[in-house]
């Protein structure tokens, strides 16, 4: 019988009891969590499953428990938030309905901090809790027609008026808004008009956090990075003095205590595991769960465990195979820089080369996990290294200065890459004690240098966006603004990322070919949207070993893939 709660990676999906119990302290923590509590703008960022969400709960759990002197916290999840991108494409007015669902949500995170943090008064606010849910339910789905007769018609004045009748009934000073999945990645028009609230929004008394990802979020020309918000990094640097304390004690915290007993005796490969994992904890969760399961015998339960290097190897394979599937899903989600992501392919293949060689002559002590290179790095390497960041397959560090030599930009490299490359010793036959060794001891000075034209040669014709092709004749257009195909002269449709993500068949989640297969042989699902639309999981539970853990497991996966 197996504890698959332990192993449920994203923080917005545990139990409020289990969430204080299993959370690990980030080494940052009380800089961020005080930065996330305080006035100002921030931008929460890091790559997939770092930890934002569970900095954001715990900020938002801290607010909570404050006494008058706090602020009002409000915890919104904009996980949803591409659903409504069809309405950008097919309705003229696809930025007010967009507005109108952000609105919403906030207004019913403010219901629900009103009843977290105890408050008996009845809120009399422009929008009732029914009616947001209802409209929000409507918008998610497309149905305008039905959301348009509710006649809600909110701005962003009338949510400040009703913050501050919530401050006012409240007595408290601030609100401090804590906007999850923030501005969505893959939707450039939602990217625009979520920064242009969130620097409306901004006052002395309102105070929004948001949390995005490094490399794919775009700003609109009226937004300044350091001027308007204030950036946080939540990811946890490998090469960092807390590292191992903060990857083992997540591990000491969600497993049971025999198995991270068994775990902690493997000292190398226990090592090797936590830095592969690349200082993102749902990285280390997936790895762990394959090494040991547990059953009921007369009544007491029991552990198999089976922790060694071969299964270790497999799994570290496997973490630099999901990094890489990350990546490559940009192909999808971002389909006009397909280009780009195909030539970052190979760019990540010479980082690894680059980085094997440097280290092959290198002491066990002085490897390079980190690629230096010099500046100025041309427009197109710095989109595909902002897609790495997304990732998870790099992390900018900063710069150095070589002196005469110039001034390079270092990033560090996914650590599971390297190890299932064989980058670190670069040798045929790597011993665990050496790899684990050389993983904790690298020297943080030691970086394999190189330029930006090696990486994305100059060439007659550098990359270019691509743009979707004319439904009729098959042509690419001319822009992404053209109406009529320039080769037959066909209306151009636009095309909708949700509506291409959603389409997609359940072999993009990462679930094994043989739940995929009796999920589609057993059930009438076939399709990432057949996930999302089976109300209550009624279908997908009539599929044999598909219980209401693995069923509410398998949505998740759905909603983490479009979002």
């Amino acid at each position: 019988m197996e504890n698959n709660s332990v192993f449920i990676e994203q923080a917005e999906y545990i139990q409020p009891a289990d969430f204080i119990e299993w959370s690990s302290d980030h080494p940052n923590e009380d800089v961020i969590i005080k930065r996330l509590t305080q006035s100002g703008a921030k931008l929460l960022t890091g790559p997939r499953g770092c930890g934002k969400t569970t900095l954001m709960l715990k900020a938002y759990n801290k607010l909570s428990k404050k006494g008058q002197s706090g602020a009002f916290p409000v915890y919104v999840n904009f996980k949803s938030s591409l659903k409504l991108e069809p309405v950008y494409k097919s309705k003229a007015n696809g930025g007010f309905w967009f507005s109108q669902w952000m609105y919403l949500k906030i207004y019913e995170g403010i219901y629900s901090s009103f009843q977290d943090m105890g408050y008996q008064d009845k809120l009399d606010i422009k929008v009732k809790l029914d009616t947001a849910k209802k409209v929000l339910g409507l918008l998610e789905l497309g149905e305008i027609a039905k959301a348009e007769k509710e006649k809600i018609e909110l701005t962003t004045y009338d949510l400040e008026e009703d913050i501050g009748c919530v401050m006012s009934l409240t007595g408290k000073p601030r609100c401090v808004l804590l906007l999850d999945d923030a501005a969505h990645a893959f939707s450039p028009e939602q990217q625009h008009d979520f920064f242009e609230f969130f620097r409306k929004i901004k006052s002395r008394r309102v105070s929004p956090k948001a949390a995005i990802y490094p490399g794919v979020t775009n700003f609109p020309p009226t937004f300044n990075v350091g001027h308007d918000a204030e950036e946080i990094n939540a990811w946890v640097n490998p090469e960092g003095d807390n590292y191992m304390w903060f990857m083992t004690t997540m591990l000491s915290r969600r497993l049971p205590k025999a198995v991270y007993e068994r775990l902690s005796k493997e000292d190398s490969l226990l090592t090797i595991m936590c830095y592969s994992a690349f200082g993102i904890p749902r990285i280390l969760l997936n790895m762990v769960r394959s090494f040991y399961s547990e059953e009921e015998v007369d009544g007491s339960v029991e552990y198999q465990i089976s922790f060694n290097r071969t299964k270790l190897m497999a799994q570290v394979k496997d973490s630099n195979k999901r990094a890489l599937a990350v990546y490559t899903s940009l192909e999808k989600k971002l389909p006009t820089y397909i280009n780009y992501v195909e030539e970052g392919d190979v760019v990540i293949g010479k980082i690894i080369d680059l980085i094997k060689t440097y280290n092959k002559d290198k002491k066990i002590d002085r490897k390079s996990i980190s690629i230096a290179i010099k500046k100025e790095l041309s427009s197109d390497l710095k989109k595909i290294l902002g897609f790495f960041q997304y990732a998870g397959l790099a992390s900018h560090k900063g710069q150095v200065s070589r002196g005469e030599k110039g001034v390079f930009e270092i990033y560090i490299i996914n650590l599971a890459a390297l190890v299932d490359n064989n980058a670190i010793l670069a040798t045929k036959a790597a011993k665990t004690d050496d790899i684990s060794t050389a993983l904790k001891s690298r020297n943080a000075h030691e970086f394999t240098r190189t330029k930006s034209d090696y990486l994305v040669p100059e060439t007659d014709e550098p990359l270019k966006l691509k743009m979707p092709a004319c439904q009729s004749c098959g042509e690419e257009r001319s822009s992404d603004e053209a109406r009529f195909c320039s080769n037959c002269g066909a209306p151009l449709k636009t095309a909708s990322i949700y509506e291409e993500l959603v389409n997609e068949s359940i072999d993009v989640l990462p679930l094994t070919p043989s739940r995929i297969n009796s999920i589609k042989s057993k059930s009438g699902i076939k399709l990432v949207r057949d996930i999302l639309h089976d109300i209550g999981h009624k279908e997908i539970r009539t599929v044999p070993q598909i219980g209401s853990f693995w069923a509410t497991k398998i949505y998740q996966l759905a909603e983490e893939y479009i979002s």
